[in-house]
This record gives structure tokens, sequence and C-alpha cells, in this order.
């Protein structure tokens, strides 16, 4: 059983703190217990983020449900990554809450806390996940409750460019056999035998990867009961290690061009300029890099040993708790996740669908790049590699304190000793 109900971060709790207040008066909706009709249909919102393309796609997939579902109206409210959470939180305290709504990261277990999502096992006559790896269902489990359902899943990956590594002359390496050691040791190689500006890899301070890397040493980012960090001391030193090491042996830029490149869009970084043989990266954005280049996908070093890289949701969809149509809201989600029309239209942009089936159809649909991730996840998900739990309430700040402390070892302001104790410490301040 996957666990953890906690109180929120401080910040979000003082918004949250109103949502009890918010939410006792929205039982009253005018539309509560209402029947839709042909004449007269019920009206239930969906929220969610993204850019135009994906504004357009959904709002298609809208109509497309509009019509094969005649009772029931879908007001769509699309809004930009930066904005969305704030927005969230707004309407939360503010009465409005969405019917159906995106989700990610540590959100679901903050929302999930203060009684804001919906139990979805009450409405689980109307959301199928039977064409799912339970794998995939576990994801949106929280105290054994089913809070959420995979829009799609992608996962971290070492992204390769084979251009470089044969303009190097070196050979691209055994995914299922490398080391971290390896790893270093051939971004080096390729930056030697490399034209100025071109880098074997670069320095990465992402908190799914620490937790892949903790993972791998036998830990977990998190405790159990999410109120600290699970990853010691020694094992978080080791990490910041490895990106100094890379820097300093030349396998990657230096600290200000990492910092310049970890800021860039796709296409304007080292690897979407043909400059970098390795990025570690999440899956679904190797399409985003290079319309042209070769890209290959590859498994991150150490997962032969103790495989740490897991599937892991790119959104979740979630009912508020106080949906005046929980079945119809239900109703929506299962045709995002399991219509086989819908799926030919969003493809892979919310992910690789978690429903096997329809993944299988729109396969053949997709882009060269998205169907080498296809094949990717299909490797992670024969590892049979059990998530790590939820992130826990106060989590949301980890990877921009992981940045900072990565940044202060690559410009020599932290020894990576000092970092890890850092880092670890005012984490645990934001989980408590």
């Amino acid at each position: 059983m996957r666990t953890r109900l906690k109180k929120p971060s401080a910040a979000i709790a003082a918004t949250i703190a109103i949502f009890a207040l918010a939410l006792t008066g929205c039982a009253g909706s005018p539309q509560a217990g209402k029947v839709g009709t042909v004449e007269d249909p019920v009206t239930i919102r969906f929220a969610w983020w993204g850019n135009d393309a994906r504004a357009k796609t959904t709002q298609e997939v809208i109509k497309d449900f509009e019509a094969a579902n005649p009772t029931i109206k879908v007001q769509g409210e699309n809004t930009e990554f930066s904005s969305y959470w704030d927005k969230m939180a707004t309407q939360i305290a503010g009465g409005t809450t969405p019917d159906v709504f995106a989700m990610s990261g540590a959100y679901p277990s903050e929302y999930a806390s203060r009684g804001v999502l919906l139990d979805l096992g009450k409405v689980k006559e109307q959301i199928d996940t039977s064409k799912m790896p339970e794998q995939a269902v576990s994801l949106g489990k929280i105290d054994g409750k089913q809070y959420t359902i995979t829009a799609g899943v992608n996962a971290i990956s070492m992204v390769v460019d084979p251009n470089v590594f044969e303009a190097a002359g070196v050979q691209l390496p055994d995914d299922d056999t490398w080391t971290w050691d390896d790893y270093v040791k051939i971004a080096a190689d390729i930056s030697k035998k490399s034209p100025a500006g071109t880098f074997g890899a670069t320095q990465a301070a992402n908190d799914s990867v620490l937790s892949v890397w903790a993972r791998q040493h036998g830990e977990q980012l998190y405790s159990d009961d999410g109120k600290k960090l699970g990853i010691s001391e020694d094992t978080a030193t080791s990490f910041f290690e490895l990106n100094k090491k890379l820097m300093e042996s030349g396998g990657g830029p230096s600290a200000s061009q990492t910092v310049e490149d970890g800021s860039a869009q796709p296409e304007a970084t080292l690897m979407g300029q043909g400059k970098q043989a390795m990025r570690i990266s999440w899956s679904s954005q190797i399409g985003s890099y290079s319309a042209t280049a070769p890209l290959k996908m590859m498994k991150l070093p150490g997962e032969g040993k103790q495989p740490g890289t897991w599937l892991r949701s790119s959104m979740e969809y979630a009912i508020s708790s106080k949906s005046a149509h929980p079945k119809e809201a239900a109703l929506f989600i299962n045709y995002l996740v399991n219509n086989l029309d819908a799926a030919k239209k969003i493809k892979s942009d919310r992910g690789m669908p978690a429903n096997t089936e329809l993944k299988a159809a729109i396969t053949p649909l997709l882009k060269e790049t998205q169907q080498k991730e296809a094949a990717y996840l299909d490797r992670l998900a024969e590892m049979n590699v059990e998530p790590p739990l939820p992130l826990p309430a106060g989590s949301s700040a980890t990877q921009e304190v992981l940045n900072r402390y990565n940044t202060d070892v690559l410009f020599g302001k932290a020894s990576p000793r000092d970092a890890a104790r850092g880092f670890i410490q005012e984490v645990n301040q934001n989980l408590g």
C-alpha cells in the first residue's frame, strides 16, 4: 500500500486553510442533483495547463465527447503552467473549483490531505482502468485510495546524439551494463575529441534524477511518512560530487554555461544545437531538441545493478470532492484515457497513454522520436520497477533548492559535503 497523507507546506497551508470554509459552501450548487437532458445538459468544467496547440487539441476532444454524450457540456479552461497552480489555489479558496482538473508533482498529496479531491472509488463504475498496468494505476493512489488517474506516463532518460559520438570516434555505451563512472569517462573523452564548444554531457540537478540516484543506492529520496528526506548525507554528497567531477573532467560545460543551458528552451540547449552527446532528460522531451538529428534514448547509468528509474505520471486527472456532477466528470475522464478517437488526437502530448491498447494503436501514428520514447518506456515497464511513494506535501520547492546548492558546488561556493548538508536541512524544514 502506498501511503502518504500529511499536512501541506506552510505556504500552501495558508491558502488551503481557506478551502474548508469555501468548500462547505459548494454543496448548494444549483446544478447539484440535476439530471442532464439533450435539451438541458449539465455543465462540467475542465482545467489544464499547456500551450495553444494543446488547448486546440483538447477543445476538439471536448467537442467529440459532447457529441457522444449530448446530456453533458464541458467548459474547457486552459492556463500556462507558470500560473496554473496559483489560479487553482484561488479558485479552490473561492469555492469555484473546476469539476475535473489536471495535476502533477506534490499537489495530489497536498490537495488530498485537505479533502479537495474526490475518492475515485466512489465513481469506479464510470472509470475503467482494466486496460492499464497496475503500476500506472497505483500512481494515483494515496493511502490506499484512488485520487487521480494518469493522463500519460513518461520517465527520466538519457537522450543521446549518435552524430556527436560518431564525430568523436567514440562508441555508444551498453545501457544495460554501463556505470556512472563510465558515463563521466565517456563524456570527458567525447569533449576532448570534439570541436571546442561541444561537450559529452551536462551536469544535471533534477530532483527526479536525485531520486533515481538514491534508489540505486538502496535509499529513497523521501521518508515513508513524508516528513523528511530519506536520502543520506553520503549519498547526496556523492550526487554533487558526480556533477563536479563531470565539469572538472571537461565532460560537461563550465558552471556559467551550465546555468545558461539549464534555463534555455530545448531547441536552444547544447543538445538542441547538436553540441552535446548525452543529456539526462524527460523522455517526452526528446522530440523538442531536434526535428532532424537521429537522437536515441537510453537507460541511465547504473540501472543494470539496482534500477531506480520508474514510470511516472506526466499529468494526472482529478475530480473536485465538491463537484455537483462527479459521475459526469468521471465519464469525461474515462473518455480522455480510454477512447481511441481521443487518443488519436492527443497522442503522446500528455505522456504515453497508460491504456496499453490505446498506446499500441497510436504508436504507428507517432513521429519517429516519439516512437523511440514509446520503445524506451516499454523497456522500463518490462523491468517492473516499483514507483516511489507520491511526492509529499511541502516538496514542491525541492527542485529549486537542489538546483541552488548544485550551482554553488559548480561555482566553488560550497563543497559537495556542505551542499548535501544544506540541501537536506532546508528541504527537511520545508517538509516539516
